[in-house]
């Protein structure tokens, strides 16, 4: 999938490396976990912020 997109891409006046690097591969796994982290962090505070038993009365 790599070679495809990147010949896709290609043109003569620019040419991409075809490798990908195994930092490549633990610098996406460390920003995805990071972002998964903070994101859950701020909902957890949100959500304790919600009164569980004064939303289930609201109508809306």
């Amino acid at each position: 999938m790599n070679i495809f997109i990147t010949e896709t891409c290609e043109l003569d006046i620019i040419m991409f490396s075809r490798n990908i690097s195994v930092w490549s591969y633990i610098y996406s796994i460390l920003i995805t976990t990071a972002f998964t982290i903070i994101v859950n962090i701020v909902t957890y505070f949100a959500l304790k912020k919600i009164n569980m038993i004064e939303s289930l009365k609201s109508v809306e």
